[in-house]
């Protein structure tokens, strides 16, 4: 719980919830629970389940809410739910907005939690909208055993749009929306998130595909209801969203100041999770900009390194020119790049290296060229025996040949007895098993030389088998590179995101661009 003390100040979490008291209240908490050799009562949290028994019973505690959580639906974060709708309730308070709110929730999710906290605390109304059948389906049954129906209401969301098609028949008000949209772009992008290159999560994952991924990710979620809160200005009086990614928040900030909309943000801390929240408004009657949120903790910049791109005689020197040569220079280092936002003075590109390319060129190619050498020197042997051979030779060479080849099968033998060897091989990223294979069976049948008859030595023939492993690298290197044009200058800017290389690794690959900028 490293983070709470930095919750919003009306947040009843930031005092840890009674275990012992939950356990003897409730006999499901109980089932959960264990005992740590000081005496304390601990869960595991990282079980989904224990997760969905205490989010249910803290519900019914601090609430009295009964609520159904699906085992293959989000299990919702109390503490960070309960901070985005106290933050709402000082937004409205700044413009005297106190009785028979209306709000709106974006994307209500099965157990339909804002507008159930929402109602139950505040006795607010609100509508909630899902594109899941199923997933509505709960969320009406859990508005019903709740009795909420006269403040909740839930409606099926089936157009492209997020807010719209609520006011396509009759104009209406509301004094705000909120939104927890999925934070990813696609299922690979959530098993990367899961990934051994980052940190191991304190909690355990919950969510399904609908919950978490959506076409373009977060940031072109919250762009949408950007896009469509210029065409509900008069509708809504307060638009908010919650984002996941820090880039993304510095994205969208940049959004609103490009359309000349002022906003504010903050915050939501809890256990060791941080989120952001964005809130703005078209209204004049109070300045969003203004706000002055909580915020008690000192920030830990992760600074950024910035150099000017120079001009290269006879090469373009321009927005296109210079993006071209950059991802050029990321292909030739084998550095994967995803175009993040491309702006007409402005290209952001996140870049992942799984090895490192870039350090002791000159020594690379210096053997590599060696290497060249020595292979177009050596002779090549080949299992083919020229007719023009005299007849005496032939039982030479054809010695020669099977001299080799028990060579190989000897050399294979001892390579899988060494135990040092065995041990490095597994531990790579691809698993290289060395066996053999019988000519005369199955072509798939891999033996160990240990394993295989020794009356069929003559016809047996050396093989190695290479078995990819399906887990993802674990990348060297992770970072969102910006190139700005400003004033006839062209700046590159890089930032480190993670990966076992660390900072250095990025200090290393714009050192590399700096310094072979010129010759490329």
């Amino acid at each position: 719980m490293a983070m709470n003390k930095y919750m919003h100040p009306r947040n009843i979490y930031k005092i840890p919830p009674d275990f012992k008291k939950l356990a003897d209240i409730y006999p499901q908490f109980s089932s959960i629970c264990r005992l740590d050799v000081t005496g304390k009562i601990t869960i595991d949290f990282k079980d989904p389940r224990v997760l969905r028994v205490l989010t249910a019973c803290l519900l019914k505690s601090d609430f009295d809410l009964d609520v159904s959580i699906p085992e293959d639906r989000l299990v919702p974060t109390l503490p960070l739910r309960l901070n985005y709708i106290l933050w709402i309730e000082d937004l409205l308070e700044t413009f005297d907005r106190t009785d028979n709110i209306k709000g709106i929730d974006i994307g209500t999710g099965a157990c339909a939690i804002y507008p159930l906290l929402a109602a139950k605390k505040n006795n607010w109304h609100m509508i909630g909208t899902e594109t899941d059948d199923e997933s509505l389906k709960i969320a009406n049954k859990n508005v019903k055993q709740n009795n909420l129906e006269g403040l909740i209401a839930l409606r099926k969301n089936q157009s492209k749009f997020t807010l719209k098609y609520l006011f396509l028949e009759k104009t209406l008000q509301y004094d705000f929306c909120m939104c927890n949209p999925p934070f990813y772009v696609s299922l690979q992008e959530v098993w990367e998130s899961r990934s051994p290159a980052r940190p191991p999560p304190k909690n355990g994952f919950t969510g399904s595909p609908q919950e978490l991924v959506t076409e373009g990710g977060e940031l072109q979620f919250c762009r949408q209801i950007l896009e469509e809160s210029q065409e509900l200005k008069d509708n809504i009086l307060i638009f908010t969203t919650m984002i996941g990614h820090k880039y993304n928040l510095k994205e969208f900030l940049l959004d609103l100041k490009a359309e000349g909309i002022k906003c504010t943000t903050t915050e939501f801390c809890q256990g060791r999770v941080t989120r952001w929240g964005v809130a703005w408004s078209y209204h004049n009657s109070c300045d969003l900009s203004k706000l002055v949120t909580v915020k008690d903790k000192t920030k830990k910049k992760n600074s950024q390194i910035t150099f000017v791109i120079p001009k290269v005689p006879d090469q373009s020197y321009t927005m296109e020119g210079v993006s071209n040569k950059l991802k050029y220079v990321f292909d030739d280092l084998k550095i994967q790049y995803k175009i993040i936002t491309k702006r007409k003075n402005e290209l952001c590109l996140n870049i992942i290296a799984y090895t490192n390319t870039w350090s002791n060129q000159r020594r690379k190619r210096r053997l590599q060229k060696q290497l060249d050498n020595e292979l177009l020197k050596k002779p090549k042997f080949d299992n083919i025996i020229n007719i023009d051979t005299p007849i005496e030779n032939k039982g030479i060479i054809e010695q020669s040949l099977e001299h080799h080849k028990k060579d190989d099968v000897q050399s294979n033998r001892d390579c899988y007895n060494n135990d040092s060897l065995r041990e490095k091989i597994e531990e790579s990223k691809k698993c290289i098993v060395f066996g053999t294979v019988e000519n005369n069976t199955d072509e798939d049948a891999i033996k160990r030389p240990d394993d295989r008859p020794k009356d069929n030595a003559s016809n047996i023939t050396s093989e190695i088998k290479i078995i990819e492993n399906t887990s993802k690298p674990i990348p060297l290197s992770q970072a969102i590179v910006k190139i700005n044009w400003k004033e006839d200058l062209c700046s590159l800017s890089i930032e480190y995101l993670g990966g076992t290389g660390g900072k250095e690794s990025v200090h290393q690959i714009l050192q590399f661009i700096k310094n072979n900028w010129n010759k490329l």
